[in-house]
């Protein structure tokens, strides 16, 4: 069983709260929905790519949110002080490479408030495919931490 700090755990002999395996596989379950979800949103965005790039941007920039998102969920359930709301300003508090995706992500959102601004416009083709690069390797590298955060047990079931 896993030994995740977490409110409304039950504490082990040791005294370090764990997650009842329900819970934990419940949780699981909600973060692989958001984590298919957000790879669902980035497949439509590349499939929008060249026919309608302003909403391929948006598909993309939502997909990235919804990723960043899981990361954030999954640190405030072991955090006893809540990270803020805005998903790319938790990212960047977790610091690491949490904080490198915010980074990367800036010119993304400083590009879709410019077209929140500007109904008419496009998005810059560069910065769109970039953002679809980054949102995938982002989704890949959350699917890889998915299973690394497992206990050990489960984690071996996956490998089969």
């Amino acid at each position: 069983m896993s030994t995740i700090r977490t409110r409304g755990a039950r504490a082990s002999a040791s005294g370090v709260a764990t997650v009842p395996l329900r819970l934990l596989l419940s949780r699981l379950d909600q973060d692989q929905a958001d984590l298919d979800r957000a790879r669902a949103l980035l497949a439509e965005g590349e499939r929008l790519q060249h026919s309608d790039p302003r909403e391929a941007f948006e598909l993309v920039h939502r997909a990235a949110l919804r990723g960043a998102g899981v990361i954030a969920a999954r640190a405030n359930r072991a955090r006893r002080r809540r990270l803020p709301l805005n998903v790319w300003d938790a990212l960047a508090r977790l610091g690491g490479a949490d904080a490198d995706r915010a980074e990367q992500a800036a010119p993304m959102v400083a590009e879709r408030e410019r077209l929140d601004r500007a109904p008419g416009a496009h998005p810059d083709p560069q910065l769109l495919t970039e953002h679809l690069r980054l949102t995938a390797a982002h989704l890949e590298q959350i699917a890889a931490r998915l299973v690394e955060e497992l206990p050990a047990p489960l984690a071996e079931l996956t490998a089969e």
